[in-house]
């Protein structure tokens, strides 16, 4: 095999790899750009997107063992990165929804692509360029990624709510995944501006006073709070695990009718 040739599917799977190596690199981008707290979040989306991008060179220039430590690596990245699919939901939420279709289904293809590239490896159908159904391959997941970018992109732009806070009796801020303040105080009958100032989806959600309002990126409301007395848990669907009794790293709140 000549030192340019390499067995069919390679490329495919490299680009399954380095397709899962963009989504922590996304998030990363728009913590940072948004400047929110990246506590440990640095080194997890570094980790991440580091060993998908490595692994996508060593399955590119090298030969089966690379093939091996490829399938090896998307299966962590998979496992780490899980919870990205959730944000498959949320097409109009860029920074959740692109990492949906960047993680897991690139993990799904280079590990598909990396065993296809072994066996290739073993028949001698080796090539020094993509081409026939790898080449279309790479055409198609190119064209989705690309396709996806531009419908999320547009849908968060347009689809974004803004209001203003008027004669709202409160506000409350979504960041860093938090409500702003612990705990809210309103009226009954009156009116709370909810506002997210994070780049991600975040749900301003009330089980017991039937509320459950979803904001993107940017998006601001005044929510309507009834007429009934109490003290309730306010959360945030996606980022909460335990609504009824939430953890200290959940994104929940309470807020008191009065």
């Amino acid at each position: 095999m000549a030192v340019s040739e390499r067995p069919r599917w390679t490329n495919l799977a490299a680009l399954g790899l380095l397709l899962a190596g963009l989504g922590p690199l996304l998030m990363l981008l728009a913590i940072l750009i948004w400047g929110l707290d990246t506590e440990g979040d640095l080194p997890f989306f570094l980790g991440t997107t580091a060993i998908a991008l490595i692994a996508s060179f060593l399955v590119w220039r090298f030969g089966a063992w690379a093939k091996i430590v490829g399938i090896l690596a998307a299966i962590l990245v998979a496992m780490a990165l899980f919870w990205t699919a959730f944000g498959l939901a949320q097409p109009s939420s860029f920074f959740d929804f692109m990492p949906g279709i960047l993680v897991l289904p690139g993990a799904l293809l280079a590990i598909v692509a990396c065993i296809m590239a072994l066996l290739a490896k073993r028949r001698g159908q080796v090539a020094a360029r993509a081409d026939g159904g790898e080449k279309r391959g790479i055409q198609v997941v190119t064209g989705v990624v690309v396709l996806a970018a531009l419908v999320s992109g547009a849908l968060s732009l347009f689809t974004r709510s803004t209001a203003e806070a008027g004669d709202a009796a409160a506000t409350a801020t979504l960041k860093d995944f938090e409500f702003a303040e612990g705990q809210y105080e309103v009226p009954g009958g009156s009116e709370i501006f909810v506002r997210n100032d994070d780049p991600f989806f975040h749900t301003f959600t009330v089980d017991e006073l039937d509320i459950d309002e979803g904001f993107g990126a940017g998006s601001s409301k005044v929510i309507d709070i009834p007429q009934e007395p109490g003290t309730y848990v306010v959360y945030c669907v996606p980022h909460t695990s335990e609504p009824e009794e939430p953890a200290e790293d959940d994104m929940a709140a309470t807020i008191t009718v009065t």
